[in-house]
């Protein structure tokens, strides 16, 4: 059986799973409507299904995101978009709640592939054969799983397993964080999310001491593991996944290329048909990142630091140092990269850390060179540089900066001795399946041909027009091989589209499920029968984690006793991460490894709870 290694990008909306399908895509997710982890990042049904018929022309698959916990009144209704989206033709549901797989094995849910969700907490092996027994399809690793995990539960399970490789990431294992919720009553599992850990915070020790100020303490920097791929199929992972479903069109472009890019030099073994054409050179710099960390993809630990302190914002490429200072601006000795670019452009966005220890950008008024114009700022000669908008890039990714289509074989057949026509389109398809095939016949008197020459080289002309669709033409046939015969082109090409269109009503075929009656079966749920897990969305008890991370302040700062030994700083603890008038304790289970964000007795944090109806 041939693997297949399929490449997983996010789409906000129908312009950006478009964009993805044509940057080399096997598949794409995007949430529906509602109940999806990413509360901001819903599509209506029609952009759904026009997604679907898209990324269908190329083998590509849909997932459709209806990850959060459900309340107890909203069963029934997820339910019924569930058969609602089956029926449109989506490939896969990304679920939390698991009450959605025990309904499909009742046959309630319709019979479409489950996948198990990061925010279900897929962080061992142990997890990991519980969701295969489960029924899922898919499991979604959790992002804190090192490469010799990931082999591990390779070597115990066979469902297909599903890694994140590029883009932000939650300082929490996905579905163990509750302070959104403990501070504000806005759920991550709810996909609602107020993004806590990208928060400015202080550090105190026991002693009421301030160690670090209005600092960003929990914010990490984004996950790139472009430099692993190979070791992750060896690994076992079937998909890698691209974080975004809030970003915009130019990153999903952007990254998807590149990843297309660096898996099709790694494997030809991917799961979508197709090949694209890149009309820009993709480099994930240059569009919104927060610096970059493997996240302890080889070794399991933070060999270097993995959190971004000084900003939860963007802060782009390196580019060089303030260098000499005019009343007007100043001159960047420049970093290689910058020096092949040749400079800066007008527009660009530059950043830097000043000497407080703020995060500073500005826009590029004039640039000539290595020279910025600009007044109205101090500034501090050896300053580095980093350029976190490429107004020239991100003008370039406006345009058409990719086309993907499809081989398309062609046979002419001349039948019955020139009484008319037998066209045959062979459509390529993932390595190992059938090729959809598409033939036509067309009573079309023939005239012998004068010039077989000539009538060659005009027949495969016409045949080969196939502009304003997915195709390209690739190997014509003629039968018989010398084709002693005239047609006009105008039947030849009506010929064609005949043939074009009954192609790809044949590949829409393939995705019509049987008409199901969704009312009838969800009449049959019995809310009594699965009792809701939003319970475990309330806040927790005091001395329970709002946070479970396998990040550690402590080790960041060199206060590891398992790392640093000792050499380690030492801290007076308990330490406290506090914002505004609210207060966080810090637990750290040095045998797991993983530090723990708890509720502080003192701090007047409000407690809300959530409701299972």
């Amino acid at each position: 059986m041939i693997r297949r290694i399929e490449l997983l990008a996010p789409a906000k909306n129908k312009e950006c799973a478009i964009a993805a399908v044509n940057h080399g895509a096997d598949a794409v997710y995007m949430g529906a409507s509602r109940y999806g982890a990413r509360a901001a990042a819903g599509n209506l049904p029609a952009d759904i299904a026009c997604v679907i018929r898209y990324a269908h022309l190329y083998d590509v698959k849909v997932f459709i995101t209806l990850n959060t916990l459900l309340k107890d009144s909203e069963l029934e209704d997820a339910v019924r978009l569930s058969h609602t989206l089956y029926q449109m033709g989506a490939d896969a549901l990304i679920i939390q709640d698991i009450r959605l797989m025990y309904l499909r094995r009742e046959g309630i849910m319709p019979p479409i592939p489950l996948h198990a969700s990061t925010q279900m907490d897929n962080s061992s092996r142990e997890q990991v054969l519980q969701r295969e027994r489960d029924g899922f399809e898919r499991v979604v690793l959790a992002r804190e799983l090192n490469i010799e995990e990931m082999s591990e539960i390779r070597e115990q399970t066979s469902v297909s397993l599903e890694s994140f490789v590029h883009g932000a990431l939650c300082v929490s294992y996905s579905g163990r964080c509750y302070i959104s919720q403990a501070d504000c009553g806005r759920s991550a599992n709810r996909g609602e999310c107020a993004q806590y850990c990208r928060l400015p915070y202080d550090l105190e020790d026991s002693q009421g001491r301030t160690l670090m100020h209005d600092r960003h303490l929990l914010s990490l920097k984004d996950m790139d593991r472009s430099s692993y791929l190979k070791e992750m199929i060896d690994a076992g992972i079937d998909s890698f996944k691209i974080e975004g479903r809030l970003k915009d069109v130019d990153y999903v472009k952007n990254i998807t290329a590149y990843y297309r890019q660096k898996l099709d030099r790694i494997t030809g073994n991917k799961s979508s048909s197709g090949s694209c054409t890149f009309f820009f050179i993709p480099n994930p710099e240059k569009t919104f990142h927060r610096d970059k960390t493997d996240y302890l993809t080889v070794h399991g630990h933070m060999d270097k630091p993995v959190a971004q302190w000084y900003t939860p914002k963007s802060t782009g490429e390196y580019i060089g140092r303030i260098g000499r200072i005019y009343p007007d601006g100043f001159e960047i000795v420049p970093a290689d990269r910058l020096k092949k670019e040749g400079g800066l452009h007008n527009g660009d966005g530059l950043c830097y850390i000043s000497p407080d220890g703020t995060f500073e950008g500005f826009r590029v008024d004039i640039a000539k060179g290595m020279r910025v114009f600009k007044q109205g700022k101090i500034w501090q000669p050896g300053t580095d540089l980093f350029r976190n908008l490429d107004y020239a890039f991100e003008q370039q990714l406006k345009g058409k900066t990719a086309g993907r289509n499809l081989r398309l074989d062609i046979t002419l057949e001349a039948l019955d001795n020139g009484k008319g026509l037998h066209l045959v389109l062979n459509r390529e398809a993932p390595e190992g399946e059938a090729p959809v095939r598409a033939e036509v016949t067309a009573q079309i008197p023939l005239q012998p041909a004068k010039d077989l020459i000539q009538v060659r080289h005009t027949l495969t002309d016409t045949l080969s027009k196939l502009g304003g669709t997915c195709y390209r033409a690739g190997n014509i046939r003629f039968i018989p091989d010398d084709f002693p015969w005239f047609a006009p082109v105008s039947a030849i090409a009506d010929l064609r589209r005949s043939a074009v269109n009954l192609l790809e009503d044949k590949v829409y075929e393939r995705y019509v499920r049987p008409v199901i009656d969704a009312g009838k079966l969800i009449s049959l749920i019995d809310p009594d029968k699965y009792p809701g897990m939003l319970s475990a969305d309330s806040l927790p008890a005091e001395g329970t984690p709002l946070m479970t991370c396998k990040y550690c302040i402590k080790y960041e700062l060199g206060a590891c006793p398992r790392k640093h030994g000792s050499k380690a700083v030492l801290l007076q603890e308990p330490l406290y991460l506090k914002t505004r008038n609210k207060r966080f304790r810090l637990y750290f289970d040095c045998k797991s490894c993983r530090m723990l964000v708890g509720i502080d007795s003192s701090s007047n944090l409000e407690r809300p709870q959530a409701s299972r109806k």
